[in-house]
């Protein structure tokens, strides 16, 4: 594994050599940030709209949330991504990690107020206020198609973060999706859950959860299309 100098934040990222992967696009901000995630797939890393693939790494060791206090998002310097089998619907779908979506599925989605995964809520990506920020993903494909995506998205600061969530919560309505209970775990957590059918007929739930700057959104695309 060679070592390669991230200059987000100046932390060193690992990479291995032949996978190194050369963020495009600008960077509105300079950052630090560390990252490392699970062992079957590969995430992603955003600086203000630019994507860095990074390969698989040790997961380390995992935090659900302690306190109120602390970052439930990362650890000691580690972005904290849920293994395949913690993702909601694991039971039904059997998630693995990917690195990209399957052909023709469309776009992932990016910055908020980005939502959907296979088109699901195409209004949401003629957005185009992008806020400085950084934003870890990962994706995940399962049965009959279906498709899930984790993202992590830490901004410059609350406000921003508090503006960009109720951004999304209006593409949810806008494209469908209503607020519904969020699970026992989802609750302890402080997260909302919407869910809904989209255009395509399948039904997608998405669980936003916010800390100070920081937001997670958890993506759910039952499966079947993918003709």
């Amino acid at each position: 594994m060679a070592e390669v100098e991230d200059l987000l934040e100046g932390v060193t990222v690992r990479l291995s050599a032949a996978e190194e992967i050369r963020a495009k696009g600008r960077r509105r901000r300079t950052r630090n940030r560390a990252v490392r995630v699970g062992a079957g797939g590969a995430a992603l890393l955003a600086a203000a709209g630019a994507w860095m693939l990074l390969p698989p790494d040790d997961r380390g060791t995992r935090q659900t949330v302690a306190t109120a206090t602390a970052n439930p998002f990362r650890t000691d310097g580690v972005i904290q991504m849920p293994r395949a089998d913690e993702l909601p619907g694991y039971a039904r779908w059997h998630w693995t990690e990917s690195a990209g979506l399957p052909t023709g599925a469309g776009r992932r989605s990016g910055p908020l107020p980005q939502v959907g995964l296979a088109e699901a809520c195409p209004a949401s990506f003629a957005m185009t206020d992008e806020p400085g920020q950084q934003r870890y993903s990962l994706l995940y494909t399962g049965r009959d198609h279906a498709l899930a995506q984790y993202r992590v998205i830490a901004y410059d600061d609350t406000a921003t973060a508090r503006s960009q969530v109720a951004k999304v919560r209006e593409q949810m309505t806008e494209c469908g999706l209503r607020a519904v209970p969020p699970t026992a775990r989802e609750s302890e957590e402080g997260s909302r859950a919407w869910s809904g059918t989209v255009q395509d007929g399948r039904t997608m739930r998405v669980t936003v959860r916010r800390w100070n700057s920081w937001v997670s959104v958890a993506e759910v695309l039952d499966g079947t299309p993918a003709d």
